[in-house]
Protein backbone atom coordinates (compact mmCIF):
# COMPACT_ATOMS: atom_id res chain seq x y z
CA UNK A 1 0.00 0.00 0.00
CA UNK A 2 1.42 3.37 -0.83
CA UNK A 3 2.16 6.04 1.59
CA UNK A 4 -0.77 8.60 -0.10
CA UNK A 5 -3.26 6.11 -0.10
CA UNK A 6 -2.43 4.37 3.56
CA UNK A 7 -2.35 8.78 4.21
CA UNK A 8 -6.20 8.94 2.96
CA UNK A 9 -7.65 6.13 4.82
CA UNK A 10 -6.21 7.05 7.63
CA UNK A 11 -7.89 10.80 7.40
CA UNK A 12 -11.36 9.33 6.30
CA UNK A 13 -11.21 6.71 9.43
CA UNK A 14 -9.73 9.91 11.67
CA UNK A 15 -13.12 11.94 10.09
CA UNK A 16 -14.93 8.98 10.87
CA UNK A 17 -14.25 8.98 14.38
CA UNK A 18 -14.76 12.67 14.94
CA UNK A 19 -18.12 12.95 13.55
CA UNK A 20 -19.52 9.66 15.89
CA UNK A 21 -17.41 10.92 19.04
CA UNK A 22 -19.01 14.81 18.60
CA UNK A 23 -22.67 13.27 17.71
CA UNK A 24 -22.14 11.03 21.00
CA UNK A 25 -23.91 8.03 18.79
CA UNK A 26 -21.55 5.63 19.74
CA UNK A 27 -19.55 4.95 23.02
CA UNK A 28 -18.00 1.45 23.07
CA UNK A 29 -16.58 2.26 26.48
CA UNK A 30 -19.49 1.20 28.65
CA UNK A 31 -20.82 3.75 30.94
CA UNK A 32 -19.12 7.23 30.93
CA UNK A 33 -18.39 6.24 34.64
CA UNK A 34 -17.28 3.47 34.82
CA UNK A 35 -13.74 3.07 36.10
CA UNK A 36 -12.56 -1.06 35.54
CA UNK A 37 -10.66 -2.54 37.51
CA UNK A 38 -9.11 -6.27 37.03
CA UNK A 39 -8.92 -8.58 40.26
CA UNK A 40 -5.96 -8.20 41.84
CA UNK A 41 -4.59 -10.44 45.20
CA UNK A 42 -5.65 -8.66 48.08
CA UNK A 43 -2.24 -7.28 49.61
CA UNK A 44 -0.95 -4.67 51.85
CA UNK A 45 2.50 -4.96 49.97
CA UNK A 46 1.63 -3.40 46.43
CA UNK A 47 4.00 -1.17 45.39
CA UNK A 48 2.13 0.71 42.56
CA UNK A 49 -0.76 1.24 41.30
CA UNK A 50 -1.05 1.55 36.87
CA UNK A 51 -3.89 3.66 35.22
CA UNK A 52 -4.43 3.24 31.52
CA UNK A 53 -6.72 5.19 29.29
CA UNK A 54 -8.02 4.50 25.41
CA UNK A 55 -7.99 6.71 22.49
CA UNK A 56 -10.51 7.36 19.94
CA UNK A 57 -13.69 4.91 20.35
CA UNK A 58 -11.81 2.54 21.95
CA UNK A 59 -11.84 0.66 18.69
CA UNK A 60 -7.61 1.18 17.96
CA UNK A 61 -5.80 1.35 21.62
CA UNK A 62 -6.59 -2.43 22.75
CA UNK A 63 -3.08 -2.50 23.96
CA UNK A 64 -3.87 -0.29 27.07
CA UNK A 65 -6.20 -3.35 27.61
CA UNK A 66 -3.41 -5.86 27.21
CA UNK A 67 -0.63 -3.70 29.00
CA UNK A 68 -3.40 -3.74 31.80
CA UNK A 69 -4.24 -7.10 32.12
CA UNK A 70 -0.07 -7.87 31.95
CA UNK A 71 0.86 -5.87 34.85
CA UNK A 72 -1.26 -7.35 37.04
CA UNK A 73 -0.18 -10.75 35.56
CA UNK A 74 3.10 -10.15 35.61
CA UNK A 75 3.77 -7.12 38.61
CA UNK A 76 0.73 -8.16 40.74
CA UNK A 77 -0.23 -4.44 41.61
CA UNK A 78 -3.39 -2.82 40.18
CA UNK A 79 -4.40 -1.43 37.48
CA UNK A 80 -7.57 0.32 35.99
CA UNK A 81 -8.79 1.51 32.47
CA UNK A 82 -11.10 3.34 31.07
CA UNK A 83 -11.49 5.71 27.70
CA UNK A 84 -10.36 8.95 26.99
CA UNK A 85 -12.88 12.31 27.56
CA UNK A 86 -13.08 10.78 31.42
CA UNK A 87 -10.31 12.58 33.01
CA UNK A 88 -11.76 14.59 35.59
CA UNK A 89 -13.15 11.10 37.11
CA UNK A 90 -9.88 9.57 36.98
CA UNK A 91 -8.55 12.36 38.56
CA UNK A 92 -10.95 12.56 41.50
CA UNK A 93 -10.39 8.71 42.06
CA UNK A 94 -6.59 8.78 42.27
CA UNK A 95 -6.64 12.06 44.83
CA UNK A 96 -9.45 10.32 46.83
CA UNK A 97 -7.53 7.22 47.11
CA UNK A 98 -4.35 8.59 47.63
CA UNK A 99 -5.23 10.38 50.70
CA UNK A 100 -6.63 7.57 51.94
CA UNK A 101 -3.59 5.61 52.05
CA UNK A 102 -1.19 6.05 55.05
CA UNK A 103 1.75 5.45 52.85
CA UNK A 104 0.48 6.13 49.32
CA UNK A 105 1.62 3.59 46.76
CA UNK A 106 3.45 5.30 43.24
CA UNK A 107 1.01 6.31 40.77
CA UNK A 108 1.94 5.37 37.13
CA UNK A 109 -0.45 6.26 34.46
CA UNK A 110 -0.92 5.20 30.54
CA UNK A 111 -2.32 6.15 27.39
CA UNK A 112 -2.77 6.14 23.84
CA UNK A 113 -3.82 8.53 21.33
CA UNK A 114 -6.56 10.80 23.06
CA UNK A 115 -6.07 9.12 25.95
CA UNK A 116 -2.61 10.00 26.15
CA UNK A 117 -3.48 13.52 26.10
CA UNK A 118 -5.98 12.59 28.84
CA UNK A 119 -4.04 11.47 30.89
CA UNK A 120 -1.59 14.60 30.38
CA UNK A 121 -4.57 16.34 31.77
CA UNK A 122 -4.82 13.87 34.69
CA UNK A 123 -1.43 14.74 35.66
CA UNK A 124 -2.10 18.81 35.70
CA UNK A 125 -5.27 17.94 37.93
CA UNK A 126 -3.19 15.99 40.25
CA UNK A 127 -0.37 18.77 40.18
CA UNK A 128 -2.99 21.21 41.45
CA UNK A 129 -4.13 18.76 44.50
CA UNK A 130 -0.64 18.14 45.50
CA UNK A 131 -0.48 14.51 44.33
CA UNK A 132 3.04 13.17 42.60
CA UNK A 133 3.20 10.51 39.46
CA UNK A 134 5.95 8.36 39.06
CA UNK A 135 6.06 7.64 36.07
CA UNK A 136 3.66 9.00 33.08
CA UNK A 137 3.60 7.15 29.48
CA UNK A 138 2.63 8.65 26.54
CA UNK A 139 2.10 6.61 23.26
CA UNK A 140 1.44 8.54 20.64
CA UNK A 141 -0.12 11.98 22.27
CA UNK A 142 -1.51 14.00 19.61
CA UNK A 143 -1.67 17.58 20.68
CA UNK A 144 -1.36 17.60 24.94
CA UNK A 145 2.64 18.20 24.73
CA UNK A 146 3.10 19.62 28.39
CA UNK A 147 3.97 17.47 31.55
CA UNK A 148 3.20 19.53 34.69
CA UNK A 149 6.52 19.47 37.55
CA UNK A 150 4.70 16.87 39.67
CA UNK A 151 5.67 14.26 37.14
CA UNK A 152 8.88 12.17 37.91
CA UNK A 153 9.12 10.67 34.88
CA UNK A 154 7.67 10.47 31.57
CA UNK A 155 8.68 7.64 28.63
CA UNK A 156 6.74 9.55 25.57
CA UNK A 157 6.44 6.66 22.52
CA UNK A 158 5.49 8.19 19.47
CA UNK A 159 5.45 8.02 15.54
CA UNK A 160 5.73 11.29 13.88
CA UNK A 161 4.20 11.73 10.52
CA UNK A 162 1.96 14.65 8.77
CA UNK A 163 -1.48 14.05 9.46
CA UNK A 164 -2.59 15.78 12.30
CA UNK A 165 -4.10 13.72 15.16
CA UNK A 166 -2.73 10.87 13.81
CA UNK A 167 0.82 11.47 14.33
CA UNK A 168 2.86 11.81 17.53
CA UNK A 169 4.34 14.54 19.22
CA UNK A 170 7.50 15.02 21.53
CA UNK A 171 6.66 16.33 24.95
CA UNK A 172 8.58 18.60 27.23
CA UNK A 173 8.50 19.66 30.96
CA UNK A 174 7.09 22.69 32.46
CA UNK A 175 10.02 21.82 34.95
CA UNK A 176 12.84 19.71 33.35
CA UNK A 177 14.39 20.10 37.12
CA UNK A 178 12.44 18.23 38.29
CA UNK A 179 10.33 15.36 35.44
CA UNK A 180 12.82 13.83 33.17
CA UNK A 181 11.49 12.83 29.59
CA UNK A 182 12.46 10.02 27.18
CA UNK A 183 11.16 11.23 23.54
CA UNK A 184 11.52 7.43 22.02
CA UNK A 185 10.72 7.57 18.52
CA UNK A 186 9.99 4.24 16.99
CA UNK A 187 11.54 5.25 13.71
CA UNK A 188 14.82 4.55 15.52
CA UNK A 189 13.59 1.39 16.95
CA UNK A 190 14.75 -2.32 15.31
CA UNK A 191 11.64 -4.31 14.44
CA UNK A 192 8.97 -1.66 14.67
CA UNK A 193 6.50 -1.44 11.96
CA UNK A 194 3.70 0.12 13.25
CA UNK A 195 1.30 3.12 12.55
CA UNK A 196 -0.93 5.51 15.08
CA UNK A 197 -3.68 3.00 14.97
CA UNK A 198 -1.02 -0.22 15.61
CA UNK A 199 1.60 1.69 18.11
CA UNK A 200 -0.14 0.46 21.05
CA UNK A 201 -0.28 -2.82 20.53
CA UNK A 202 3.52 -3.33 18.89
CA UNK A 203 5.09 -6.32 21.06
CA UNK A 204 8.46 -4.22 21.22
CA UNK A 205 6.72 -1.03 22.49
CA UNK A 206 4.46 -3.18 24.74
CA UNK A 207 8.06 -4.58 26.84
CA UNK A 208 9.25 -1.22 26.41
CA UNK A 209 6.49 0.19 28.91
CA UNK A 210 5.84 -3.21 31.06
CA UNK A 211 10.12 -2.71 31.55
CA UNK A 212 9.68 0.62 32.58
CA UNK A 213 6.71 -0.34 34.86
CA UNK A 214 8.76 -2.58 36.75
CA UNK A 215 11.27 -0.22 37.30
CA UNK A 216 8.81 2.01 39.33
CA UNK A 217 7.52 -0.91 41.21
CA UNK A 218 11.38 -2.10 42.09
CA UNK A 219 11.85 1.29 43.43
CA UNK A 220 8.40 1.36 45.39
CA UNK A 221 9.78 -1.92 46.74
CA UNK A 222 12.78 -0.71 48.14
CA UNK A 223 11.25 2.39 49.46
CA UNK A 224 9.02 0.56 51.61
CA UNK A 225 11.72 -1.82 52.32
Amino acid sequence: MSGWLRNKIFNLLFSLFLTLTVSGCVDLSGSRSTYTKKHVPNTNQQTGEVHTMLGGLGLFSKGMNTLRDSVISLQQIPAYGTIWYNAGHVSRFIINNYYKQKHPRPIILVGHSLGANDQIKVARNLNDAGVPIALLVTVDAVSQTIVPPNVKEVLNIYKPGYVPMLSGLKLRAVDPSKTHIDNVNVNDLKGVDVNHFTIDKSPVVQEMILKRIKKVVAHGKKERA
